[in-house]
């Protein structure tokens, strides 16, 4: 929605990683430690926004060269600087099992924050001030500056919240995955995929009907073939469903609201009259 196609996304998340990873390290409890890579992450994504990003606003393919030479500075740099792996964060919080399957408590722990994060977002957007001008800025940037709206800052403040998010990914994830500098690698394209097949007309319906359909169709053939297959399914089903409807499931799901009100208006009318 702000013309850019990020490919250091995932770096951002290695960053939020590394960072609850030391944070820990040096004493805080889990909780603080996730936010402080946030925070990490939040703060290299706001430097990149101001030296970089910024220029690049509604130029797609600049951007994705660029991000991707980003991505590639950013894990190597880590690579160089911090080492090939570090020590992640140790959390036991048990397992629980379902018709013979066993999962993990902490995935359903990241469930209900996933939907926690979703509501807070859908918040800020939709009832504040902020997102009522995020929204402004997004739909019509020259309309907006010319309501007196500083485009500029908006663009910084929702690039930064995106980074805080890849960072607070990161930190929630470091506690499943081992913590090196390829860690954000695998979930830049999953999340690239995700957005595409949103699409762009209400990107919070887009992102929920995304992700739980091409989640379920991964998480199905994983569990009954293996995670190769999981991950081909995944991308087949993505390449159908923008067959089907190549504005992304956001655009289908407006036009079937649209349809059912008209239903709804016309049968109003027919009961009237």
């Amino acid at each position: 929605m702000m013309g850019i196609i990020n490919m250091a996304h995932g770096e951002l998340m290695m960053i939020g990683a590394f960072g609850t990873a030391y944070a820990f390290q040096a004493g805080l409890p889990v909780p603080l430690a996730i936010l402080a890579g946030g925070l990490a992450a939040t703060a290299v994504g706001l430097i990149l926004e101001r030296t970089i990003i910024r220029f690049l606003y509604g130029r797609l393919l600049y951007s994705l060269v660029a991000t991707w030479g980003i991505s590639l500075i950013l894990s190597q740099g880590a690579l160089i600087l911090l080492g090939p792996s570090t020590q992640g964060v140790r959390a036991d919080y048990g397992n629980f099992s379902v018709g013979g399957l066993s999962f993990s408590n902490y995935r359903l722990i990241l469930f209900v924050i996933a939907l926690l994060m979703i509501a807070a977002l859908y918040t800020l957007f939709r009832f504040t001030r902020f997102g009522v001008q995020a929204r402004a800025t997004m739909s019509n940037a020259e309309m907006a500056r010319a309501l007196g709206t500083r485009t500029n800052s908006i663009y910084m403040a929702t690039f930064g919240l995106g980074s805080f998010l890849a960072g607070l990914s990161g930190g929630l994830f470091s506690l499943t995955a081992p913590v090196q500098p390829t860690f954000g690698a695998a979930y830049t394209p999953i999340a690239f995929i995700v957005v595409v097949v949103a699409g762009s007309r209400n990107i919070f319906v887009g992102l929920v009907l995304s992700v739980l359909i091409l989640a379920f169709i991964k998480t199905v053939f994983t569990i009954n073939v293996n995670i190769l297959t999981g991950y081909v399914a995944m991308l087949l089903a993505a390449l159908l469903v923008l067959r089907a409807t190549p504005n992304g499931l956001s655009d289908r799901f407006l036009q079937m609201m649209w349809k059912f009100n008209r239903i709804t208006e016309v049968g109003k009318s027919a009961k009237g009259t």
